[in-house]
């Protein structure tokens, strides 16, 4: 979970080409945008397009921001260890193999575990664990928002009172002041917000959270 929940923004570069990641950043640090999120890919589980742990260093090294994992792979067990080094939080799949291993894995390294639940996921999937709602099916960045995955914040903040909630694909401003009605603790944000006109759109809601 994000360490300054509730009402985290994270800024996710799926959609950034790399020549233009550094920039995009550092635009909108200036409007308030503290926290990146990191996806992760073998091609199999999602489609490939996500990012390796040296690139995420050196650009939370350049624009001091704080890091999440979000690891969309077949098997998560195998990927966390140079995650947990880079990054305060660290999610996987409820429909991975071996999740509750990597879970185990994570939270011995001092790193906060997640599950992500993929729509038509049930949330009672979760537990009681810090959970990303997935609202688009994983690495299908700029898909629309699923209206669905409300209902399934609600439910799972409701079933568990503190319990950090996240949700992910497809989040708009507009959508985000929904989530954050719904229950839902943080909002990963790429298309929306660092597509044309994103500083613009958030400036309000990253620089105070809501």
């Amino acid at each position: 979970m994000p360490r300054n929940a509730p009402h985290t923004v994270a800024g996710s570069l799926w959609s950034v080409s790399f020549e233009r990641r550094l920039h995009a950043v550092r635009q909108l640090q200036t409007v308030g945008l503290t926290r990146l999120h990191w996806d992760v890919t073998d091609g199999v589980f999602a489609p490939e397009g996500g990012f390796g742990p040296a690139e995420a260093l050196a650009l939370a090294e350049a624009t001091g921001t704080s890091a999440e994992a979000h690891l969309m792979v077949t098997d998560a067990r195998a990927t966390v260890d140079a995650w947990t080094e880079l990054c305060d939080t660290v999610v996987v799949h409820a429909e991975s193999n071996n999740w509750r291993a990597a879970v185990r894995r994570i939270e011995s390294r001092g790193v906060v575990a997640t599950v992500a639940l993929s729509p038509g996921t049930p949330a009672s999937v979760a537990g009681d664990l810090p959970v990303l709602c997935m609202s688009v099916k994983p690495g299908h960045g700029g898909s629309p928002f699923d209206h669905t995955a409300l209902n399934k914040i609600a439910q799972l903040s409701e079933s568990h009172p503190g319990r950090p909630v996240g949700v992910d694909g497809g989040v708009t401003r507009a959508i985000a002041r929904e989530a954050f009605a719904a229950g839902a603790t943080w909002v990963v944000v790429g298309t929306d917000l660092f597509g044309d006109g994103g500083a613009e759109r958030w400036a309000d809601g990253l620089s105070d959270g809501g």
